[in-house]
């Protein structure tokens, strides 16, 4: 897998929360404030279950904003 190839896979929202150590409340918030991630809809039995989703790029970005700058 390329570089670029792993950058257009999507983690969703559970997922982006274990991996920066986050609640999901807080992630949402901090989404919410940035304009990181979107909502993606996905079918399952007839109904559409939305999710918040993150390009790796932007689960690098949300990583970088809450551990702040860095020297």
């Amino acid at each position: 897998m390329t570089n670029a190839s792993a950058r257009r896979e999507i983690v969703d929202e559970n997922r982006a929360a274990f991996l920066l150590g986050l609640p999901m409340s807080q992630l949402r918030e901090i989404c919410e404030m940035s304009g990181l991630g979107r909502m993606e809809g996905r079918m399952d039995e007839g109904t559409t279950d939305l999710r918040l989703v993150f390009t790796y790029e932007e689960l690098h970005r949300l990583c970088r904003l809450i551990v702040g700058p860095t020297s």
